[in-house]
């Protein structure tokens, strides 16, 4: 078993940076996981995320009455291309999944959709909860890069705003195989993920007039939040390493 000194440093999300060479006061949250529940000591290193691409590696300089950490270094790391899931309202309470497991996938945005079929039920204390996942998942993923998760929207809302240039994808058990045999284009993919239900014929049409291609996406039939996680993942995986 790894012991705790050859544990690699513990990654932290934080509102901005500081500069190398200088000192950052950590908010109360950000302390508590710090000095409470990662136990961390004076001189332990930490590595800090901005979820914008910044990371720093820096030195707890003291714990009382908050932490307080020293930068020695900072770089900015190059993007990944942009990675858009729209996604239907899942059955039950399997959005806070859906979040958790598309921000470690490094997915871009998650827009859920409104759709005839199913509505999602997006409170404030729902919507604070899920950046509160998005920033776990981030930190235990490792990642410099922060899932932005969106309001629920119409989808002809959706369309409205689709980025130029970008791949399109409709999840559709009825498709052709997902591929990306031109690799992830520079602007990115889009993805379409239908409610537990589906998508009704004319949001379907919608989709498919607009340059939405229909992919499968294995042979079995996916619910809609492990649909969206596998067309994630199959796009992350053919993707070129940023630079």
């Amino acid at each position: 078993m790894r012991s705790r000194a050859d544990a690699p440093p513990a990654w932290l999300w934080v509102r901005a940076l500081a500069l190398r060479g200088e000192s950052l006061a950590l908010d109360a949250e950000a302390s508590h996981h710090v000095a409470r529940v990662w136990r961390a000591r004076e001189e332990q290193a930490l590595v800090l995320t901005d979820g914008l691409g910044g990371v720093a590696h820096a030195i707890v300089e003291s714990l009382r009455p908050g932490v307080v950490v020293r930068v020695e270094s900072v770089e900015q790391r190059a993007a990944p291309r942009p990675l858009v899931v729209w996604c239907g309202a899942p059955e039950g309470d399997r959005g806070d999944w859906l979040v958790e497991k598309l921000a470690e996938l490094g997915v871009t945005r998650l827009i859920p959709i409104d759709t005839s079929r199913a509505s999602w039920r997006a409170a404030p204390t729902r919507l604070a909860r899920w950046e509160r996942l998005t920033r776990a998942a981030l930190e235990q993923s490792r990642g410099a890069f922060r899932l932005a998760v969106s309001a629920p929207c119409s989808l002809e809302s959706a369309l409205a705003s689709l980025p130029e240039g970008a791949a399109r994808w409709l999840a559709d058990p009825e498709g052709r195989v997902a591929e990306l045999g031109a690799g992830v284009p520079l602007a990115g993919v889009v993805v379409a993920v239908g409610p537990a239900p589906g998508f009704d014929s004319d949001e379907r049409s919608s989709l498919l007039a607009r340059g939405f291609m229909a992919m499968s996406l294995g042979r079995s039939r996916l619910r809609a939040e492990t649909a969206a996680m596998v067309a994630a993942a199959l796009v992350r995986a053919v993707e070129p390493e940023a630079s």
